[in-house]
């Protein structure tokens, strides 16, 4: 039986953005389907995006492709980042291409701006690639998508989404409670890097503007908080719902030196290690981010704020076990 039309396929739909996207438009009465690894016998297909043919028949019935898959993480090797946040978005947005899909919408990061840039950029500032594989996996990939758009017969958006967070989040959320459990957790710059907080929710609502939107067809958005804080200001919430003081920080000399003796213990033992160099430039960042864009072009703004942000990121990680 060929399937029926729908308006949405997104990838990576089991992750913490693609889950929310899927939420959010089966909440708003939209037709969404989603492929991942793990399927979930409903909406949600299982399949891998490196093999588009094994779901061409969802991609043939779609109006627009939301590309969330892609491995988030400054531990795993360089192969495996280019072979899914590259090669596999190469392969998807070509099969998009060859069945028509409407709109291919990008989620990147701003992370393609690199780690040494200072003070407030926007869209038009350069990329630069200079933080690890992640780094350079997310820009490569929005060069993948650019050029086929050269072709014609295919709308890209490319999203720069800031520093997400909310219930689920690994990298923002898990990650540094367990690390926090286990003393393990410190701030670079004596906490004084620069974070980006942006809510899942408010990055929902401005990725469905962007895939639906007219006026943003060949762009590149930043969705991001208006300014920052400083990571020390972020990552005390995390401290409190522990009962601890801090975060601890230390000189970015005395974070890199520590960092690369617990990243080449891992690598003996075989263990990947977040905590690695690449993160620790990440967290050192003087860098934030225009939004007039998307507010000119989507009307879009954040409206959940870092102290509601965090009250429903404290209830979800208490409800999962986390504290």
């Amino acid at each position: 039986m060929k399937q029926s039309k729908i308006s949405i396929l997104i990838t990576g739909a089991n992750g913490f953005i693609g889950k929310a996207l899927m939420d959010y438009y089966k909440k708003n009465g939209v037709s969404v389907v989603g492929v991942d690894l793990q399927g979930n016998g409903d909406d949600v297909h299982q399949a891998d995006i490196a093999n588009p043919e094994t779901f061409a028949e969802l991609l043939e019935n779609c109006s627009v492709v939301i590309h969330t898959a892609a491995l988030v993480s400054n531990a795993m090797s360089d192969v495996d980042m280019w072979r899914v946040n590259v090669l596999a978005t190469s392969k998807l947005i070509n099969a998009a291409q060859m069945h028509q899909v409407k709109r291919f919408v990008q989620i990147s990061s701003i992370v393609a701006f690199g780690n040494k840039a200072k003070g407030e950029l926007n869209e038009d500032y350069p990329v630069h690639a200079d933080g690890g594989s992640y780094v350079l996996t997310k820009l490569a990939s929005e060069h993948t998508v650019l050029a086929a758009q050269t072709q014609g017969n295919i709308e890209v958006v490319i999203i720069r989404p800031g520093d997400v967070y909310g219930p689920g989040s690994r990298p923002w959320i898990i990650l540094p409670l367990e690390m926090l459990k286990k003393n393990q957790f410190m701030l670079p710059a004596m906490g004084k890097g620069y974070f980006r907080p942006l809510y899942i929710d408010d990055l929902i609502r401005g990725i469905a503007l962007a895939a639906s939107s007219d006026k943003v067809a060949g762009q590149i958005l930043i969705l991001s908080c208006k300014g920052y804080v400083t990571t020390k200001e972020f990552f005390k919430h995390h401290c409190s719902w522990l009962g601890n003081k801090g975060p601890m920080t230390v000189p970015t000399s005395v974070a890199l030196v520590l960092s690369y003796i617990v990243t080449g213990i891992s690598k003996l033992f075989g263990k990947a290690n977040e905590a690695s160099p690449a993160s620790i430039y990440q967290l050192n960042t003087q860098s934030w981010f225009s939004i007039d864009k998307a507010e000119r072009l989507l009307g879009w703004k954040p409206e959940v704020t870092l102290t509601e942000g965090m009250k429903r990121s404290r209830e979800w990680a208490e409800k999962h076990g986390y504290l």
